[in-house]
């Protein structure tokens, strides 16, 4: 693999990345002033708990976790992060996630909330036929949509349950080149027979030695031996993962508002 995590993109896609990234926090405000403008559209108080405690509280957590892992492992960054950032990164992803799949699901609440509706908790998701039945035309169709359908089910859900009920999702510690590797597996036998010595000041000279070598990794991933599991770019994916969920929301706020407007 490539020494620098910047030689994983394009000129253009670094560029593209950090524009989105000057820009998160006013996309951020954007949609929750979007938020506030249909909440006066709302009657019930269901609907608005779910809107303010559901939808806005966790996309405050999903645009922070963004930030987060651009400041502990930004783009230009060529050292390995230690074991601590590597937590930290990992804590963020985490919370990324599952913030993102409850935000759909509270999407579907305010209007099931909203409509009065009697719908088994096992049956609201913005992906789930019940509660779709529920939406308008506009905003269903638009979450049917082959893009839509498939950031959903073969990616979010995919990571998500694993996140969930399986492996979590971890950005490994470093990538290497060949020669790397060798020399890393050189220590791994030099630290195996230290071990068996308990020689523990080699020990520690070889976790050192072992902790210079190698090169950010720009990717998560969950199971490795898992065949819907596979390496995913950090940095581009949670900014398109951030879009998208501006998107749905600009969505469901557009449909909602707009039949409001003509009631």
């Amino acid at each position: 693999m490539a020494d620098k995590i910047m030689s994983y993109f394009k000129n253009e896609d670094v560029q593209k990345i950090n524009s989105d990234l000057l820009t998160l926090k006013e996309r951020y405000l954007n949609l929750v002033t979007k938020i506030f403008r249909l909440s006066e559209n709302l009657k019930e108080e269901k609907a608005k708990e779910y809107l303010f405690h559901g939808v806005a509280r966790r996309l405050d957590v999903i645009e922070r976790c963004v930030e987060n892992i651009y400041s502990i492992f930004p783009l230009e960054r060529e050292t390995l992060l230690n074991r601590e950032e590597l937590k930290d990164v990992d804590i963020n992803l985490h919370a990324f996630f599952i913030n993102i799949f409850g935000l759909l699901d509270n999407l579907a609440w305010v209007l099931i909330h909203e409509k009065r509706l009697k719908i088994n908790k096992k049956s609201v998701g913005l992906y789930i036929d019940k509660a779709q039945a529920c939406f308008e035309k506009e905003f269903r169709d638009y979450l049917n949509l082959d893009r839509m359908k498939k950031w959903h089910n073969e990616y979010l859900k995919n990571y998500r349950d694993a996140l969930s009920h399986r492996i979590p999702l971890y950005v490994p510690p470093k990538t290497l080149t060949s020669e790397q590797k060798n020399h890393t597996d050189f220590i791994d036998k030099q630290l195996n027979d230290s071990i068996k010595l308990r020689d523990y000041n080699a020990m520690n000279k070889l976790h050192n030695q072992d902790d210079e070598i190698g090169s950010p990794c720009p990717f998560f991933i969950h199971s490795i031996s898992e065949e819907e599991s596979r390496y995913v770019v950090l940095h581009a994916q949670v900014i398109t993962d951030f879009k998208t969920v501006e998107e749905i929301i600009d969505n469901f706020c557009d449909s909602f508002i707009g039949r409001c407007d003509k009631t």
